[in-house]
């Protein structure tokens, strides 16, 4: 073997490969006509990937604006809530002034209802009323100094 094969690779002769041989095709008929070429279909595979592209952004915008409206309403909600709030705080501020001890007593007072003098108690274990029995006999006074 030589060695210029060794070192030059393209100097190497190529083995022979037989021949084959081609198929034969029959020839189209004369008289017939031929079969246009298919078209690929771009034109339908544009569409429907611009179709799918047209859905996708269609689909966002009514998100975002679905978002938007429930953030909408979400404010508003938190608003009429703070506005409920304060009114339960003033509510609640006139019920603890209509029930302090002297309010009390001024409207016992219009109504005509006398302070008694001599309490009486009642024992739970025994059952006994402790103190005077006795009705008090008073006259109201209505807040003002006028007398009933």
């Amino acid at each position: 073997m030589s060695t210029a094969y060794a070192f030059d690779p393209v100097r190497r002769p190529l083995p022979v490969r037989p021949v084959e041989a081609a198929p034969v095709v029959d020839p189209a008929p004369v008289g017939a006509p031929r079969a246009a070429p298919v078209a690929r279909p771009k034109v339908i595979a544009g569409a429907a990937v611009l179709g799918g592209l047209v859905c996708v952004v269609a689909a966002q915008l009514l998100l975002s604006i679905g978002t938007a409206n429930g953030a909408y309403r979400l404010a508003a909600l938190e608003q009429h809530s703070d506005v409920l709030a304060r009114q339960q705080q003033v509510q609640a501020e006139s019920l603890q002034a209509l029930g302090a001890p002297q309010h009390l007593a001024a409207r016992a007072a219009a109504l005509g209802m006398v302070p008694d003098d001599s309490p009486a108690y009642l024992d739970a274990s025994s059952g006994k009323v402790l103190g005077s029995t006795s009705a008090t006999a008073g006259t109201a006074k209505v807040p003002g100094g006028i007398t009933r």
